[in-house]
């Protein structure tokens, strides 16, 4: 033990002859970023977060048969050395042809076209392993058999890029492939003696397999989508109290407005009639709710405070009136102090010209004795 801890404590400081092995290991950022690159090629791009649920649910599909793609193009590359050095001499041609609709079917899937991407992929895939069988030299012998394993990428593809139903029906017809070719096709060696005694036999497991992954695929992904779906709808719920809060504080910062407005307007009258002055305003602002109100009251206080104006000055243009007409029957000049504010300051002022040039000087009046003093009189 004692002589395994100076290397224990030098390997956190990096040992040279392990720092080679730690640099190709790559990393998960790495890989991560691969992904992303990948998924910016074959994948559909993100919708937003507010986006319906069918949209999302699209993105799901696209992203998970770009996934899946990932190692479908693993499994034709590392298929080439076995048709080159297979007896099947069209295998090539097959997996080249997968290529270029594994591809094609990519670029679909990017540009959003999950579904017609997904069909190509599943006949894609169906047809290499069926006429891999088809093409067999002297007929389907006991190296085919376990080709017939390959019809499981057509189910896993199915379950990925569409909606899950379509895994049974692709099921479906590998099932009826496999009878059809087992019982009708020519066999040869071993296995056409196998056929004779034992079909059910080379049969059963084959089909049980289609049917066990067909089962397992729809309920996976049959409950992500469930789940994805209550996930979906609880967002709707949570959204939707969310604007009821939002609409009963709203409610409530309106009720309060309004108190707050009719009180003010309260407080606003209330004064006005205990003072008698029109020149206060309900100091409301554009804010507020009332204020269409509170501008109407005071355009009619406005209004009242040019009327209460006018009676004023009426009042005091008849009590003007009233001591002008008194001097001119006495004959005597109107002399004022200050100018009265009224219409009369005209007709004073021509009335002083003219008695001025007719007696050229001016007595003074009751208005100027009254200035003087009680002594004057």
């Amino acid at each position: 033990m004692n002589n395994l801890s100076p290397f224990l404590a030098n390997t956190p400081q990096g040992d040279s002859s392990l720092a080679p092995q730690r640099q190709r290991n790559p990393s998960p950022q790495g890989v991560a970023r691969m992904l992303q690159l990948w998924y910016r090629i074959a994948s559909p791009p993100e919708p937003d977060a507010s986006a319906p649920f069918e949209e999302r649910e699209l993105f799901r599909r696209g992203r998970t048969g770009s996934q899946i793609s990932i190692f479908l193009f693993i499994l034709l590359l590392i298929s080439y050395p076995a048709a080159f050095a297979g007896s099947n001499s069209l295998l090539i041609a097959i997996l080249t042809i997968d290529l270029f609709i594994l591809t094609l079917a990519m670029v679909l899937n990017r540009f959003r076209r999950v579904s017609i991407a997904g069909i190509m992929v599943v006949l894609c895939f169906t047809a290499s392993p069926t006429v891999n069988i088809l093409t067999t030299p002297g007929g389907v012998n006991t190296s085919a058999l376990p080709i017939f394993g390959l019809l499981v990428l057509p189910l896993m593809c199915a379950v990925s890029f569409l909606p899950p139903w379509w895994v049974f029906v692709v099921g479906a017809g590998n099932c009826l492939f496999t009878v059809s070719v087992l019982k009708f096709m020519p066999s040869s060696g071993d296995l056409h003696e196998v056929l004779k005694v034992a079909f059910p036999g080379i049969v059963t497991p084959i089909l049980l397999g289609q049917g066990i992954v067909s089962i397992v695929a729809y309920l996976w992904v049959r409950g992500a989508t469930q789940a994805l779906l209550r996930a979906d709808r609880a967002e709707e719920i949570a959204k939707l109290e969310a604007i009821e809060i939002k609409r009963q504080e709203e409610q409530l910062a309106i009720s309060k407005q309004i108190e707050e407005g009719i009180q003010q307007i309260i407080t606003t009258m209330s004064i006005v009639v205990t003072r008698n002055d029109f020149s206060i305003r309900v100091p409301l602002s554009q804010e507020n709710i009332l204020w269409r109100v509170s501008k109407s009251i005071n355009n009619l206080l406005s209004r009242l405070q040019g009327l209460k104006q006018s009676q004023e000055e009426l009042k005091k243009t008849h009590a003007i009136a009233a001591e002008v007409a008194q001097r001119i029957r006495d004959g005597l000049p109107i002399q004022l102090e200050f100018w009265t504010g009224t219409a009369f300051d005209s007709v004073i002022i021509e009335y002083n010209q003219r008695l001025r040039n007719t007696s050229g000087q001016l007595a003074k009046g009751p208005l100027e004795r009254g200035r003087e003093g009680p002594a004057s009189h």
